[in-house]
C-alpha cells in the first residue's frame, strides 16, 4: 500500500508540466539606444500538489503574437532552464533560441501592434500552453530605436547612403521579400506594388529615380488616371496606390503655314501666333514650293534633357516594415 502511494506522488510530480502556475513579470530593459536586448520573464513553477518544484529542468517556449486572435507569431523562441531552490525561473525574452518569426528579435515592431505573449512548456515533446497574456507595457528600449508611432508601410525620404538605412526600414527598390518575415509590412501594403511569386513573397515599392504623387481618388487632379499601370506584375493599376505612370507633356496642336516668299504664320491652338516677314527662303524651303517645313530646336532657348523634370535633388526613399 505504501508503495502505491509513493507511485502516485511520483506521477503527480512528473506531470507538473500539465498544471503550473505562472507569474509573469515584464520589466523594461534599457539599452542606451541599442535594441534587441529583450525583456525579463519570471515564473514560479509548481506541481499539481501546489508545492514549488525546486531544481527542475524545464523547457519554455515564448511566442509574441501581433493581436489576441493572431495565429502567426512575429517571434518564437525557446529557453531550457533549471528552477532555483524556490522553484523560480527567470529568462530574458529575446535572448533565447530562435524558432521562427523575424530574423532578429530587434526587428519585432512593438510600436505597430499590441502584442500578446504566449508561454508554453514542453511536455514529453509536445508543447502545452501555460498562459496567453497581453503585454500591458511596451518594452521601451525596443520601441525607442524603431520609431514609436510610425506605421508599417510609411515611405520617407532618407538623406543617408543605402548602407546606413536604420533598423526597421528597407530601401524602396522594388525587391521581392518574404510575406512571413515582413508580415507587418505585408499586412499594410499587401500586393499593391507587385505580388512577388504570388504565394510567399511580395514586392516593395520601387521609388528609384521617380517622384511620388498622391492618389487622385475623386479629385480629378490626374486626368490620365485610367492609363496608370502596375509597377510590378500583380500590382495595382488605375486610381490606386502603387500604380505608375510614364512621363508626358500636355499635347500641343496647331498648324504652320509658310508663304513661298518667306512669310510664315504659326498658330498653336490659341497659345500664340506669330507673323514673321524677316525669314528667308532658306528658312522655309524653296520659293517655288507652295508650302515648306521648318526645323525647331527648343534647346536654343530653354534647358533640355532626356525627361521632363523640375529642379531636384537625390534622396533614398525608405519604407517602414
Amino acid at each position: 500500500m505504501a508503495t502505491n502511494n509513493l507511485k502516485k506522488i511520483d506521477i503527480m510530480r512528473k506531470t507538473f508540466f500539465t498544471a503550473v502556475f505562472v507569474l509573469l513579470v515584464c520589466t523594461t530593459v534599457f539599452s542606451q539606444g541599442n535594441s534587441g536586448l529583450g525583456f525579463n520573464y519570471q515564473a514560479v513553477v509548481r506541481g499539481v500538489d501546489g508545492f514549488v518544484l525546486p531544481k527542475q529542468s524545464v523547457e519554455l517556449r515564448f511566442s509574441l503574437m501581433p493581436g489576441q486572435q493572431s495565429t502567426l507569431a512575429s517571434w518564437v523562441e525557446t529557453h531550457t532552464v533549471i528552477t532555483d531552490a524556490y522553484g523560480t525561473v527567470g529568462v530574458t525574452v529575446g535572448k533565447g533560441t530562435r524558432v521562427s518569426g523575424e530574423n532578429e528579435f530587434k526587428n519585432v515592431d512593438f510600436a505597430a501592434v499590441h502584442y500578446w505573449l504566449k508561454v508554453e512548456i514542453n511536455e514529453g515533446g509536445n508543447y502545452r500552453e501555460l498562459s496567453y497574456t497581453q503585454l500591458t507595457s511596451v518594452p521601451y528600449a525596443e520601441v525607442a530605436t524603431i520609431g514609436i508611432g510610425i506605421p508599417a508601410g510609411t515611405i520617407v525620404a532618407f538623406g543617408g547612403d543605402v548602407n546606413k538605412i536604420p533598423t526597421g526600414w528597407l530601401l524602396c527598390d522594388g525587391q521581392e521579400i518574404s510575406r512571413s518575415e515582413y508580415r507587418n509590412l505585408f499586412n499594410a501594403i499587401e500586393t499593391a506594388w507587385g505580388h512577388g511569386n504570388n504565394s510567399t513573397t511580395f514586392n516593395l515599392p520601387d521609388c528609384r529615380g521617380l517622384f511620388l504623387r498622391g492618389v487622385s481618388e475623386d479629385s480629378k487632379n490626374d486626368p490620365d488616371v485610367a492609363k496608370r499601370l502596375p509597377q510590378k506584375e500583380g500590382g495595382n493599376s488605375g486610381n490606386k496606390v502603387g500604380s505608375s505612370q510614364e512621363d508626358a507633356i500636355r499635347n500641343i496642336t496647331g498648324w504652320f503655314y509658310a508663304h513661298p516668299r518667306g512669310t510664315a504664320f504659326i498658330d498653336f491652338s490659341g497659345s500664340f501666333s506669330r507673323g514673321d516677314n524677316t525669314g528667308t527662303a532658306s528658312d522655309f524651303g524653296s520659293k517655288d514650293q507652295g508650302s515648306a517645313g521648318m526645323n525647331f530646336d527648343a534647346s536654343r532657348v530653354v534647358p533640355t534633357g532626356g525627361d521632363n523634370r523640375p529642379k531636384n535633388i537625390y534622396v533614398n526613399y525608405i519604407i517602414k516594415y
